[in-house]
C-alpha cells in the first residue's frame, strides 16, 4: 500500500510540475503603442500603407516589450511566417536587424533593463498592388543570460497584416457600428441599403459600387468586383 502510495504522489506531482512548466513566464509582457498590456495569446491585427519616411507600402507592427523585473533580463523572440502572400518581413529586435526573416526565425539574444520598454520594430512589407494579409506568430523567451539557453517561454501573439485592396471588399469594411452600406449593381439598381459592412459577404458575382454612409453623409465610395 505505501508503494503505491508513493506512487501516486509521484504521478501527482509530476502532473504539478508539467501544468507549472506550461504557465507563461511573466519576465517580458507585450504593450501596445498606448501602453496597454497585451495578453498572451492576443491576435493583432495591423494595416500596410503608404510610408512617407520610407516611400513604400508597409504595415508597421506597432507592439512593444516590456521587462517587468526589477533586474535586467535577457530575451529573444521566435518568429514563425504562417502565412505570407508576398513581399517580406522585418525584425529589428531586440538589438539587431533581420530582413528577409526566414520562416522561422529565432532572433540574437539581447538584454533589458529593469523596467524598460522597447519598440518591436517589426514591419511586413508586401510587394506593390500584391494584395492579401500576412500571418506571424511572436513568442517572446526569458534567456539565461547572454547565451542561446531559454530560461523560460514567456507570451505569445498572433499578428495579422492587411494589405487591402482598395476597389475590393476590405476597403469598405469598418469597425464603426455606425457606418451604414449602400450597394448598387452595374445597372444602378439598390441591392442593399443601410446595412452594416458586413452585408457584403451576401452578394453575388459581379460588379458593384459600395457607398458608405455616417451620420447621413456619404464617407467613401468603392467599386467591388466579386
Amino acid at each position: 500500500m505505501k508503494r503505491i502510495k508513493n506512487l501516486f504522489l509521484t504521478a501527482l506531482f509530476m502532473v504539478v510540475a508539467a501544468s507549472a512548466s506550461a504557465q507563461t513566464d511573466g519576465t517580458f509582457q507585450f504593450m501596445d503603442k498606448d501602453g496597454n498590456v497585451v495578453p498572451d495569446g492576443s491576435t493583432c491585427t495591423f494595416d500596410a500603407k503608404m510610408d512617407d519616411d520610407w516611400g513604400m507600402i508597409m504595415a508597421h507592427i506597432d507592439l512593444f516589450v516590456k521587462n517587468t523585473t526589477a533586474d535586467a533580463a535577457y530575451v529573444s523572440a521566435q518568429v514563425i511566417t504562417v502565412q505570407m502572400p508576398s513581399g517580406e518581413l522585418q525584425v529589428c529586435f531586440p538589438n539587431e536587424c533581420i530582413l528577409p526573416v526566414p520562416a522561422d526565425c529565432i532572433t540574437n539574444t539581447g538584454m533589458m533593463a529593469a523596467g524598460e520598454v522597447k519598440n518591436l520594430q517589426s514591419e511586413w512589407i508586401p510587394k506593390k498592388g500584391k494584395y492579401g494579409t500576412a500571418t506571424f506568430t511572436i513568442q517572446l523567451r526569458t534567456m539565461d543570460g547572454n547565451s542561446k539557453t531559454v530560461k523560460a517561454y514567456g507570451p505569445k501573439v498572433t499578428v495579422n497584416c492587411v494589405y487591402a485592396d482598395p476597389t475590393g471588399i476590405n476597403g469598405v469594411l469598418t469597425d464603426d457600428s455606425n457606418a451604414t452600406i449602400n450597394v448598387y449593381d452595374a445597372t444602378g439598381k439598390t441591392v442593399v441599403s443601410g446595412r452594416p459592412a458586413s452585408a457584403l459577404g451576401s452578394l453575388g458575382r459581379g460588379l458593384y459600387i459600395c457607398e458608405t454612409v455616417k451620420d447621413g453623409k456619404r464617407v467613401a465610395v468603392r467599386k467591388i468586383v466579386k
